[in-house]
Order: C-alpha cells, then structure tokens, then sequence
C-alpha cells in the first residue's frame, strides 16, 4: 500500500497528506472541544494541530523536492563537461513527474553525448583525411619543385637530361591529376544525398570493361561469366568508375600471371557484381580498412606502386550512392574476392505476373 501510494503523483501524495493533517488537526480540536470547553485547551490544541501540520508538510515537501537537487547538482557537473553524469531514478520514481523528468533528462543526454561523439569522430577522419592528402600531394610537388630547381641552376648536362626531368615531371602531373580526380570524387559523393538514378546495363558495363582491362593489360587472363541482361538502376558513370577501380586494384596488387575472373548474375532481387582474383590476398588485420581511404595494406609499397588508397573508398562510396552493399573475402594466399550487390528495379505488378 505504501509503494503503492509514492507512485501517485507528487501533488496527489502533497494534497492528500495536507487533507489528511488538517483533518486530524481539526478532529483534535474538536475533540477538546467536547471534552475540556476550556478555550485555553482548545485554542492550545488548535496551534499544535497546525504546527504539526506546517511541520510534517515541510518535512514532506523537501523529502519529496530532494531528488530535483540531485537532478540540479548533476545538471551542473555535465554543464562543467562531465558528459558521463546521468540522473538517478528511485525504484518507485517513474510513476512520478521527478521521475518522468529524469528519464527524459536522461534520454536527451544519451543523445546529446551521441552527437558529441559522432561529432568527435567527424572531425577525427576529416583532420586524419586531410593529413593523408596533404601527404600524398606533398611527394609529387617536391619532385616537380627538385626537377624545376636544377632546371633552373643549369644542373641539367644535356637535352638528354632536361628530356628525362621533363618525362618525369610529367609523370608526377599525372599521378597528382589522378589523385585530384579521386578526391574531386569522393567529395562529390560526400555532397550527394543519393545517385540520379536510372535503368542502366551492368552486363554491357561488366563486358566493356573487361575489354578495356584486357587492352591495358593484355598478358593478364580475364575470365568473364556475365548473364545477360542484368539491368539496376543507377548512374552509368559511376558504375563505370566502380567497376574501373574493381579491376585496377587487382592490376595493382596482383601478378599479371593471376587470372581475374568478373561475374554479373541475378540473386533473387538483386544483382551480383563479383571481381576475384588469384594474387596473394590480403592480411588478415588489413581487410577491416581496406575501403578506407588512404588506406595500403602494404606500409612498404611505394605510391607509384601501390597507388593512393582511394580506389577502394571509391567503390565502397559508389556502392553505398546506389543503395548496394559490398561482401569482400580474402585471405593470404588464396586471392581476393570483392562483391558488390546492388538492388534490381522494382518491375511494375502486371509485368511481375
């Protein structure tokens, strides 16, 4: 009865008590009344009554009020950046607008301290992306400003020499315009909600790439199984691009004697873009972060051998613009396997029947 009571709300419990006090207060006056008619007694009888009841009302009240100074001194160590701090609850305390407060109170901090968080770990991977392509720019343009300097000193012997700085200082254009485009890229997809989407052949994509995989690298076999007529909805470009950097991560990290086998097929209703090859695989402690970006397995490879770690971020950020998923397994020694699984057009009711 007692538990059941401290549920009630608190000005039920406060209103009830004050009825009940003055009740009695009134009931013992009365009662002097009747017994003794002194009015001394009675008016005695009557300042007791209500002191009692100014009393216990009291008491009542900063008892009851004990748990929003609580609330109060933790309100003012999360504001002095205790984000950990939460309210505390009595057992009997949700039934109660103290109780309802704390739990409201607390939900917000969850969120709040969430957002903080996310936020942290925004500005972490933008500091750490930044760093990473401030590091990757940073090479080429100290070899262009070396080959400029002893172009510029005369320390070129010969037009032999200036051929070869220039072929290199080309190179490096080259490699940092690649770089340019990626980032230019990724941003793009940063920025976009979702991808204009629209019926589009990943059959004749997964064809025309292997194609153009083959021209570039022609001692390499490329072993296509592609059903016909998988279509998806999604930009044409951009599956071109993911597709593209599918079979140059394998031109990359791969013997050109490994044969790369591309699968394009219906699974239910989805499609299913497999790339696998038969190179060394990937660590183990490597394949949690192989999409990020500016990630190598390799620390050792050199950035024109290894390239810039953006490839696979591409594939993963296309992937995600088109509502597709990416299934990778890889183990050292045994090749790698990358699938992409992209949802299929929703074909009208009539047309399903």
């Amino acid at each position: 009865m007692l538990n059941r009571i401290r549920r009630w709300p608190l000005r039920t419990r406060l209103g009830t008590l004050v009825t009940a006090l003055c009740a009695c207060a009134m009931a013992a006056t009365a009662f002097a009344w009747v017994v003794s008619g002194d009015a001394a007694v009675i008016v005695t009888v009557e300042l007791a009554g209500l002191t009692g009841v100014a009393v216990v009302s009291t008491a009542v009240v900063r008892r009851e009020l004990r748990p929003l100074e609580r609330a109060a001194d933790t309100a003012d160590a999360i504001a002095a950046g205790e984000f950990g701090q939460r309210l505390t609850v009595a057992a009997t305390g949700p039934a109660t607008e103290v109780g309802r407060l704390a739990e409201a109170l607390n939900g917000m901090l969850e969120q709040i301290q969430s957002a903080l968080s996310a936020r942290e770990r925004s500005e972490e991977r933008m500091r750490q992306f930044v760093a990473d392509a401030s590091h990757e720019l940073r090479t080429p343009l100290q070899s262009l400003r070396g080959y400029a300097e002893l172009y510029q000193r005369g320390a070129l012997p010969d037009t032999a020499a200036v051929d070869e700085a220039v072929d290199r200082m080309l190179s490096e254009i080259r490699r940092m315009t690649r770089l340019v485009e990626s980032l230019l890229t990724l941003a793009r997809f940063d920025e976009e909600d979702e991808a204009d989407l629209e019926p589009v052949d990943l059959s004749r994509i997964a064809r025309d790439s292997c194609r153009d995989a083959a021209a570039v690298e022609p001692e390499r076999l490329f072993l296509p199984d592609i059903e016909a007529g998988v279509v998806v909805l999604g930009d044409e470009a951009q599956l071109r691009s993911l597709l593209a950097n599918l079979l140059g991560n394998v031109r990359m990290h791969t013997p050109s004697g490994a044969p790369c086998h591309v699968e394009v097929r219906t699974a239910g209703d989805e499609a299913l873009l497999r790339v696998e090859d038969e190179g060394p695989g990937i660590p183990g402690d490597a394949v949690a972060h192989v999409f990020d970006r500016f990630y190598r397995a390799d620390k050792g490879r050199s950035r024109a051998r290894g390239g810039s770690g953006l490839g696979l971020a591409i594939v993963a950020a296309v992937s995600e613009l088109h509502g597709g998923r990416i299934r990778l397994d890889s183990a050292p020694g045994r090749g790698t396997r990358v699938d992409v699984i992209l949802p299929l057009p929703h074909r009208p009711a009539r047309e399903a029947l």
